[in-house]
C-alpha cells in the first residue's frame, strides 16, 4: 500500500512540475468532490440534497414548464422571462410532445409531460447533445486531446453549477456553449467562421439575453465594421422572433425587471446588497434597491471601461471580467449562473503555465467558484444559499482583482500623460 501511495505521490509531483496551474486547479475540484461525497455518505445524502433542488417536484421543471408556457401563451398568459428565440424552441418542442400527453384532471401539463416517456426522452436527448457539444468545444478551446482535458471536462460537468443547471433542466448550458463558440470564432481570418460565431452569440443572447455583452470584445479591438455586423445579428435574433410569439419587447422588459427585483438569493450583487440592507439591517426595500442598483451600475460601468480601454490586460482576464458581469451584474441571479465561470477557467488554464502568487490566487478563486461544497445549515439560512454565497464571494474576488488591475493601470497612464504635458515647455 505504501509503495502505491509513493508512486502516486511521485506521479503527482511530476505532473505538478509540468503543469502546476492546471494540476492545482484539478486538485482543488477533486478534493472538494471527495469531501462532498464523504459528507453525503455520512449524512445519508442530506448534505448533497440540500444544496440542489430540494423539492422533487421541481426537478427538470425549467424545461417542462417552459414547454407548457410556450404552448399556452408565454408572454400574454405566463409572463415568461426568457427571450423569444428560446421560447420558440420550447413552443416547437411542445407541439411535438403535447399529443403524447394525457393530462389527468387537476394536474398541470408540465408535470404530466414529465411523467411521459416521450417527455423525458426529449429532455435527455437535448441534454446529451448539449454535453457532447460542450465536450467538443472544451477540446477546441484547450487545443489538446490528452487525458487532462478529459479529466477537466469530467470535473467541470461534476461542478456545482453544472449539476444544479442539469437538475433544474435550464437552458443556460446551451447558452454557455454558444458563448464559447463565439469566442472560438470571432477572431478567425475566415469570414464564414467569424459570421457563424456572431450567429452563435445571437443564439446565446436569444437564450439568456445578457451574453450579448460579449460583443464588447469586438469593440475593444476597434473592429467597428465587424462589431456593427455582429450587433445587427444579435439584435435581430433577440427581437425578430417576437413576431412569432404573443409578446413584444416593452412588455418583456417590464416582466424581466419586475421579476429580477423580486427574486431572493445570494448569487449576484443586487441580491447580496438587498439581502444585507433590507433583510438583515431592516432598511426599506426601496432604499436597498437604489443602493444595490447603484453599485451594480458602477461595477458594470467600470468593467466596460476597463474592457474597452485597457489594451494591456490579458485576453483571459478580459473574458473573465465579462463572465463576472454575466453572473454579478444586471439580471436574475441563480446558482447555475456560475456555469459562465467555465469560460475564464478554460482561457486561464491555456494562458497561464507558471505558478506565481497571482496565478495561485486566481486558480483558487476560479476553482472555488464552481466547486461542489456540502450543504450546511447556519442560522436557518438555506444550504443552497450558503453554497451560492460562498461561490459568489470567489467570483467577486476575481472581479475586484481584475478591476483593481485595470482601473489602476488606466489611472496611472492618465496621470503619466498629464505629467508629460505639464513637462512640455510653454
Amino acid at each position: 500500500m505504501a509503495a502505491v501511495i509513493d508512486r502516486i505521490g511521485i506521479a503527482y509531483r511530476k505532473e505538478y512540475e509540468k503543469n502546476p496551474v492546471s494540476t492545482l486547479f484539478l486538485t482543488i475540484l477533486i478534493v472538494c468532490l471527495i469531501i462532498f461525497v464523504v459528507a453525503a455518505i455520512i449524512t445519508a445524502g442530506d448534505s448533497a440534497r440540500q444544496v440542489l433542488v430540494t423539492d422533487p417536484n421541481n426537478t427538470f421543471m425549467d424545461y417542462f414548464n417552459s414547454i407548457k408556457y410556450g404552448v399556452e401563451g408565454p408572454y400574454a398568459k405566463w409572463k415568461v422571462i426568457y427571450p423569444p428565440l428560446v421560447t420558440i424552441m420550447y413552443t416547437v418542442l411542445g407541439h411535438f410532445l403535447v399529443p403524447f400527453v394525457d393530462v389527468p384532471p387537476g394536474e398541470e401539463l408540465s408535470f404530466a409531460m414529465r411523467y411521459t416517456q416521450m417527455g423525458m426522452m426529449s429532455f435527455f436527448v437535448i441534454t446529451i447533445l448539449t454535453f457532447f457539444l460542450l465536450h467538443w468545444i472544451f477540446k477546441k478551446v484547450m487545443k489538446n486531446t490528452d487525458i487532462r482535458i478529459e479529466l477537466l471536462f469530467f470535473m467541470m460537468m461534476l461542478s456545482y453549477p453544472f449539476i444544479y443547471a442539469l437538475e433544474r433542466g435550464n437552458s443556460i448550458l446551451l447558452a454557455l456553449a454558444f458563448c464559447l463558440i463565439f469566442l472560438l470564432g470571432y477572431r478567425s481570418e475566415n469570414k464564414v467562421i467569424r459570421y457563424l460565431s456572431y450567429i452563435a452569440l445571437g443564439f446565446a443572447a436569444g437564450f439568456k439575453t445578457y451574453p450579448a455583452i460579449l460583443w464588447l470584445l469586438l469593440a475593444r479591438e476597434r473592429r467597428y465594421k465587424e462589431a456593427g455586423i455582429c450587433a445587427a445579428i444579435v439584435v435581430a435574433l433577440l427581437l425578430v422572433p417576437f413576431i412569432f410569439t404573443d409578446g413584444n419587447l416593452l412588455d418583456y422588459l417590464d416582466t424581466v425587471l419586475t421579476y429580477s427585483g423580486s427574486v431572493a438569493g445570494v448569487t449576484n450583487i443586487n441580491q447580496l446588497i438587498t439581502g444585507l440592507l433590507h433583510k438583515a439591517m431592516g432598511i426599506s426595500e426601496t432604499a436597498s434597491s437604489v443602493v444595490s442598483y447603484t453599485v451594480v451600475g458602477l461595477f458594470t460601468l467600470l468593467s466596460f471601461i476597463v474592457i474597452l480601454f485597457d489594451k494591456e490586460m490579458k485576453h483571459w482576464k478580459v473574458v473573465a471580467l465579462l463572465s463576472c458581469n454575466l453572473i454579478l451584474g444586471f439580471g436574475v441571479g441563480c446558482q447555475y449562473q456560475m456555469v459562465y465561470m467555465a469560460i475564464p477557467i478554460l482561457y486561464f488554464l491555456i494562458s497561464e503555465k507558471k505558478m506565481t502568487k497571482e496565478n495561485c490566487f486566481y486558480t483558487i478563486c476560479l476553482a472555488m467558484s464552481v466547486a461542489l461544497i456540502p450543504g450546511i445549515i447556519v442560522m436557518d439560512i438555506h444550504p443552497s444559499w450558503i453554497v451560492g454565497g460562498i461561490e459568489t464571494m470567489f467570483v467577486i474576488a476575481v472581479a475586484v482583482a481584475l478591476l483593481r488591475e485595470g482601473v489602476g493601470r488606466l489611472y496611472r497612464k492618465r496621470r503619466d500623460a498629464a505629467e508629460r504635458r505639464c513637462d512640455v515647455p510653454a
